[in-house]
């Protein structure tokens, strides 16, 4: 990973690309600051990229930059047949409001394409809508005591 700059060392920086990229292509989607959205954008759109041709030397560049297999593999299986029709720009960045905490900027990382993995279906099954809730007991009648 090249020049990343974020307020810890350059390994903590490589580990927290490593982990937003991780997660954006297990889930779709991420909410984050604007810089590490930017930043995981420029990586996830080299990862698509390489999982778009099932090579040697492609799977050897993912897991050294993935360093799990199942990550590769749903580049290659799921997420590199998709979007083997385009030839860029597979995620886009969003701007949201700024954080009420800090006033950092924020923004959201998704597919610029429809991308549906068997991960995100599973994880929009575990989404179940809020109902009503639940009506609170009846009290029991209060008698009048003397």
């Amino acid at each position: 990973m090249s020049k990343v700059k974020f307020n810890s060392g350059k390994d903590a920086n490589d580990m927290l690309v490593r982990q937003l990229v991780s997660n954006f292509l297990l889930v779709g989607t991420m909410t984050t600051t604007k810089k590490k959205a930017k930043v995981a954008q420029r990586f996830v759109e080299r990862m698509v990229t390489k999982g778009k041709e099932k090579t040697e030397a492609n799977k050897n560049y993912l897991l050294a930059h993935l360093a799990k297999l199942s990550l590769v593999e749903l580049l290659f299986n799921e997420i590199g047949p998709v979007l083997k029709q385009y030839p860029g720009g597979y995620t886009r960045v969003t701007n949201l409001s700024q954080r009420q905490s800090d006033g950092a900027e924020m923004a959201r990382l998704s597919w610029a394409y429809p991308v549906v993995t068997k991960q995100m279906k599973k994880l929009e099954k575990k989404k179940t809508p809020v109902g009503p809730k639940a009506e609170p007991k009846a009290e029991a009648p209060k008698t009048k005591e003397a």
